[in-house]
This record gives C-alpha cells, sequence and structure tokens, in this order.
C-alpha cells in the first residue's frame, strides 16, 4: 500500500491501484495523476444515449447503454462517459488520486 499525501481539501494523493479501487466501491472518485478525467461508480442504473442532431434538426438517438455496478470514465475536456477499462500500466501505477 502506498504512502497517503492528503491535501488541505481532502484529496489524496500517490496511490496504489487497489488503495484506489476500494475508494471507489465506497463512492469515490479516481483519476492517475496526469489524467484530466476520472473514474467513478454511478450510484444509481441510468441509460446513457449516444444522439446526434440530424440535417433537419431531429434528435436521434445511436444507441443506448445501461450501466449498473459499472465504473465509468469521464474523459478529458467533457468528452464524454464509457466503461473504464485499466491497463496493466494503470494496475502497477502508484500514481492515483482519490478525491
Amino acid at each position: 500500500m502506498s504512502e497517503n499525501i492528503t491535501s488541505e481539501n481532502g484529496i489524496i494523493e500517490s496511490q496504489d491501484f487497489s488503495t484506489a479501487l476500494q475508494a471507489l466501491k465506497l463512492g469515490k472518485k479516481i483519476k492517475r495523476s496526469h489524467w484530466k478525467g476520472y473514474w467513478f461508480i454511478p450510484k444509481h442504473t441510468a441509460i446513457l444515449m449516444d444522439t446526434a442532431v440530424s440535417a433537419n434538426g431531429e434528435l436521434q438517438v445511436d444507441k443506448a447503454v445501461l450501466m449498473n455496478e459499472m465504473i465509468v470514465a469521464v474523459l478529458k475536456d467533457n468528452g464524454g462517459l464509457v466503461p473504464a477499462s485499466p491497463y496493466q500500466e494503470d494496475i502497477l501505477a502508484n500514481d492515483w488520486i482519490i478525491f
């Protein structure tokens, strides 16, 4: 387990993946130190839809995703939501931030 480095605003830095995962299960958000986005687990089941506006201005739903007990990644720069999937580098890293 990594050494806890907590800032004044309650952000815990320099954590390993196992500690970050436990915090995620407790309702916290987590991210790697160099990520602009973050991961979270939705508190309630939700249906997320990818939508687009057609040339005539009508809203079109391309797909719907049911999210229940799923780790969700919030992409940087308001890039949307996707299912989170850690790489080996993420699992072995010690730079996870809990907030």
